[in-house]
């Protein structure tokens, strides 16, 4: 065997120093984005566990995608929706959050499922630059998988919020891109499940509903108040709605806007008849649920079916996921999946929920 030259040396050592390099930053990115999936939202959180849920979804298998806050995952059960229709829906929704991110949540959706309907819940879309909390934010982007979407969403969030007073958004915009500069305490802390070192992902386990102690209690609530005002919305809100409504202009998708019941108060209803003006004016439908007509057709008594004057417990639940689920049938042409091979988990989710209820509800004074 020739020995090599000096040029062919020299030149077999610049390969095995660019191998070498290159086998180290694959390394440290990989190192980096794991250490960044540990050090984040804690697996236990009910909204993380929700956006892993759905990301365990199978391919292409849900027609309808329910997103929102709270609102949202304390009213539909997608379960119960099965097993009436044979429709598969699932709730995309965390607590509190802004209107801004549905875009960015469809677009998410996109890349793994093919819904026919999206259902938007309004409830947030009146909330102004100061009402939007960092918890509100990373509730979804620390949930989210990284992207350039994920990217996004937390540079709308970000542009959204400025100049916002009284606000916990954090100062250090680069918590939000990069999770364990954020929660790099928690080791320290000790509060990392081995399931996380493991990145054995908690999930939802009824489609994105979420089953609490909160939802078995009833709590008697003041009856909404019901006006014919319109108030004006804060120019932030008012243009993310409107850049929503753009949004979903471009769709090829059937979208239903709602209201959830609650019990509004007065300094709300005339901002909600705005939004349900805007968003009619654009051409879709919204079904408020906050008038005395929905209230009384839905059966809503006030005094048993919520937990908080923002929420309904189970006994609620059920009855506007009756009536909703109703009301996709009659207008939207879903197919029947009950009993197809896939749809194994949607049986298991409704099984879940029935022994989730079989515990009771409690009356709390």
């Amino acid at each position: 065997m020739k020995n090599l030259s000096n040029r062919e040396e020299q030149s077999l050592k610049k390969q095995k120093t660019a191998l070498r390099v290159a086998v180290f930053f694959i390394i440290a990115a990989l190192l980096f984005a794991y250490f960044n999936r540990v050090f984040s939202i804690s697996g236990s959180d009910s909204n993380r566990q929700i956006f892993n849920a759905f990301y365990s979804e199978k391919e292409n298998t849900i027609d309808v995608l329910y997103l929102g806050t709270s609102a949202s995952n304390r009213y539909f059960i997608s379960p119960i929706a099965y097993k009436e229709t044979g429709m598969t829906a699932f709730t995309l929704a965390t607590m509190g959050m802004p209107l801004f991110f549905v875009p960015n949540l469809i677009e998410e959706a996109e890349k793994t499922q093919d819904p026919e309907l999206y259902i938007i819940e309004l409830r947030s879309v009146v909330k102004d630059k100061d009402m939007v909390t960092d918890a509100h934010i990373r509730r979804v982007t620390d949930s989210m998988k990284f992207s350039s979407n994920r990217t996004d969403a937390i540079k709308k969030a970000l542009e959204f919020t400025e100049g916002a007073q009284g606000t916990d958004v954090g100062d250090s915009f680069l918590e939000y891109y990069l999770p364990i500069v954020k929660y790099h305490s928690r080791l320290i802390q000790g509060d990392i499940s081995l399931s996380e070192w493991l990145l054995e992902n908690q999930e939802n386990r009824t489609k994105g509903y979420v089953t609490s102690k909160s939802t078995l209690t009833q709590t008697a609530q003041a009856e909404a108040v019901y006006s014919d005002e319109r108030e004006a919305l804060a120019d932030e809100a008012l243009q993310t709605l409107e850049e929503v409504l753009d949004y979903c202009d471009s769709l090829d998708k059937e979208v239903l806007f709602v209201l959830s019941p609650f019990s509004v108060k007065e300094d709300q209803v005339g901002q909600f008849n705005t939004v349900i003006d805007t968003v009619e004016e654009r051409g879709y439908t919204v079904l408020n649920f906050n008038t005395e007509e929905m209230i009384e057709e839905l059966g809503i008594d006030w005094d048993t079916d919520f937990y908080n004057s923002k929420h309904v417990n189970y006994l609620g639940a059920e009855k506007y996921t009756e009536y909703l689920t109703s009301y996709i049938e009659e207008h939207y042409d879903l197919d029947d999946h009950r009993g197809e091979a896939g749809c194994e988990s949607y049986e298991e989710a409704y099984q879940y929920y029935q022994d989730f209820v079989s515990k009771g509800i409690q009356t709390v004074e």
